[in-house]
């Protein structure tokens, strides 16, 4: 009777221990932090990362991109974080996407206040939006769309610039020589000076001197033979 009592002890012992071990272990792993949902301010959506404010932050998503756009989320709320932000896109021609940030190409992170930002494809529009925040249910608490880094085509390569073409020299245009002028040969005359005034006016005088000369002449010689017949 004795022994039996013992084993049960024993059992009920090792059964104990094993309770308490299992409730140290519970005690020990994390317990889920009590969250608050809360919505976006409506007057930020819906909205494209091009419509919205515009801010690239290395920390916050980075960009811009060549086809993605980055949306980044703002929990004014200095003493609360996101836990999780749920952000419903709608895509041109083809339906609605949800996210769920932290993921693949999300994060949530703290600068200054709790922020989360998200990379899409470009051209999203961003229709609703949804988080769970840490601390106690608020009247009126929202958080906001902050800013987005719009996608952003590669700068073009300008292009290398053509060398600056020298200017053609001007050939230097040498003065054409003026031909010297020839002097035109005057026609042959007589070697001999040539006095006196040309012209019928100028030569009435001499013939006349001459007629003189010659009736002088006629009459000294008619005068000598007179004399030598009568003498």
């Amino acid at each position: 009777m004795r022994v039996r009592l013992v084993r049960l002890v024993a059992v009920g012992a090792a059964a104990g221990a094993m309770l308490l071990g299992a409730a140290g272990t519970a005690q020990a792993q994390p317990q889920p932090q009590p969250g608050t949902p809360i919505s976006i301010n409506p007057g930020n959506v819906p909205t494209t990362a091009a419509e919205a404010s515009q801010m690239c932050d290395e920390e916050l998503g980075g960009g811009p991109y060549e086809d993605r756009d980055v949306f980044v989320f703002n929990l004014p709320d200095v003493e609360r974080d996101f836990l999780s932000v749920t952000a419903t896109f709608d895509i041109p021609d083809d339906g609605t996407a949800t996210i769920t940030i932290p993921g693949d190409d999300s994060a949530i992170v703290r600068q200054g206040t709790s922020k989360a930002w998200v990379i899409v494809p470009e051209g999203w529009t961003l229709v609703s939006a949804t988080a769970v925040v840490t601390g106690e249910p608020e009247p009126g608490l929202q958080f906001v769309l902050s800013n987005a880094c719009a996608a952003s085509p590669s700068p073009t390569a300008s292009p290398t610039g053509s060398p600056t073409a020298s200017p053609t020299a001007s050939p230097t245009v040498s003065p054409t020589a003026s031909p010297t002028a020839s002097p035109t040969a005057s026609p042959t005359r007589s070697e001999l000076p040539i006095t006196g005034v040309s012209g019928t006016g100028s030569l009435l005088p001499i013939t006349a001197l001459g007629l003189v000369a010659v009736a002088l002449g006629a009459f000294f010689l008619v005068t000598h033979r007179r004399r030598n017949t009568t003498g």
